[in-house]
């Protein structure tokens, strides 16, 4: 590729995205451009050559930048490499954000009713099926809404003989008809009465499968149990035996942390930038590497007032369970409307310091390496972008460099 068509390639990049943002975060493209203007040489082929060394390494022999090991030290030090070449490089932007609970995959617990807890049979950290067990209480509402239920239920069954008996009136003749419609009225209001004193019982969490058992000769339920309405993990209780508790008291917080959610928050300048889609590497701050990868899902369309910054959704497999409600994450966004063309990306691993120099390492023949300096600029994900000193095919160490510096320095 000739310099000049490297130069527009970057200099049409540019204005197609239109922002001053990119230009200042893309620092290398600009660098490449002014030093195409200039008549430098930038590494983008084979047919480059490596820049001149800095003034204080240029008078550096070749052997004191050249290091031979022998095989027995070579095996000791375990040195790693990889070789590098000109690909497609997706710009990133670096993010801050939150971990949360999937809304959807949530679920407090209340206590339902005025009452006293009876049974405690989870605790903290206990995995549940949905339908689990999980508090006993007993209140006096319980006994109120099983009375009621009773007697809707004695009642119905009065009203319901009473207009068997007007409507076999009424076939011979014997009663109007407006009082067999009257007699009907009746069993029907009844009926509805039963149903609210069932629904009653429902709503205190009592199954429908013993309501419909409840008559006088059976035996009336006295507590109610609160099951799970999720499968999850117990992440919260605030309940003991014994405790008073009423509908509003929270006792149990159920989540399933299989996926969990991570709320970025991106600046208002740079919100347009990112696409629903796009990749994003999850860190904690005492973590270099990432522990967990999603992608973009949501980019809300308001921008908070104060901060100036728009949150950016992303759901995470959290099946290992690398991730908790609440913790602070960096993220690295990779931002695919941005991909450019013919880029020399190296890891980070491989870069280091040489006599205060930025310098890599590179295989130039079997247990031989050659220290090189090297610029770079901007950071994609765990490499960097290269703009001068290394060359696409160069064999870069990204393991064992303290065995090579520490036989630098004899």
């Amino acid at each position: 590729m000739s310099e000049s068509t490297a130069s527009s390639q970057v200099e049409q990049k540019l204005e197609e995205s239109g922002k001053a943002s990119y230009r200042s975060k893309v620092g290398w493209l600009m660098v490449g451009v002014v030093l195409g203007a200039a008549g430098t040489k930038i590494v983008g082929s084979p047919a480059q050559t490596v820049p001149p060394l800095p003034p204080e390494d240029a008078t550096r022999s070749a052997a004191a930048r050249v290091i031979r090991l022998n095989p027995s030290l070579a095996e000791r030090a375990r040195i790693e490499t990889q070789r590098i070449d000109f690909e497609a490089m997706v710009p990133t932007l670096e993010l801050v954000g939150r971990v949360s609970f999937d809304p959807e995959h949530v679920a407090d617990i209340g206590g339902r009713l005025e009452g006293r807890v009876t049974a405690v049979y989870v605790e903290l950290g206990d995995r549940v099926k949905e339908g689990d067990s999980l508090v006993a209480i007993e209140g006096p509402k319980i006994g109120d809404a099983v009375a009621a239920l009773l007697e809707a239920k004695a009642e119905l069954a009065a009203a319901r003989a009473q207009a068997e008996r007007q409507a076999l009136l009424r076939r011979e003749q014997l009663t109007t008809a407006v009082a067999a419609e009257q007699a009907l009225a009746e069993e029907r209001a009844l009926e509805a009465r039963v149903r609210g004193a069932e629904q009653q019982l429902a709503a205190l969490g009592i199954p429908p499968a013993l309501i419909n058992t409840i008559n006088r000769s059976s035996a009336l339920p006295r507590s109610v149990i609160l099951r799970a309405p999720i499968s999850g993990e117990v992440v919260e209780r605030n309940v003991h035996l014994g405790a008073v508790v009423d509908p509003t008291h929270p006792l149990l917080r159920i989540a399933d942390l299989d996926r969990m959610w991570v709320v970025l928050e991106a600046y208002e300048r740079d919100v347009g930038r990112l696409r629903v889609g796009d990749k994003v590497e999850i860190r904690l701050e005492s973590e270099g590497q990432p522990i967990a990868i999603g992608s973009v899902n949501h980019i809300s369309s308001l921008i908070d007032e104060e901060t100036r910054t728009a949150d950016v959704r992303v759901e995470i497999d959290n099946k290992e369970r690398r991730l908790r409600a609440g913790q602070f994450v960096q993220a690295t966004a990779y931002l695919s409307g941005e991909a450019v063309d013919n880029v020399l990306l190296v890891p980070t691993s491989a870069v280091t310091q040489v006599g205060g120099v930025r310098s890599v390492f590179v295989r130039v023949g079997e247990n031989t390496y050659e220290v090189k300096p090297v610029e770079t600029a901007q950071r994609v994900g765990n490499r960097l972008v290269v703009l001068r000193g290394l060359l696409p095919g160069d064999e870069v160490v990204t393991a064992g460099i303290f065995a090579l510096k520490s036989e630098m320095e004899r």
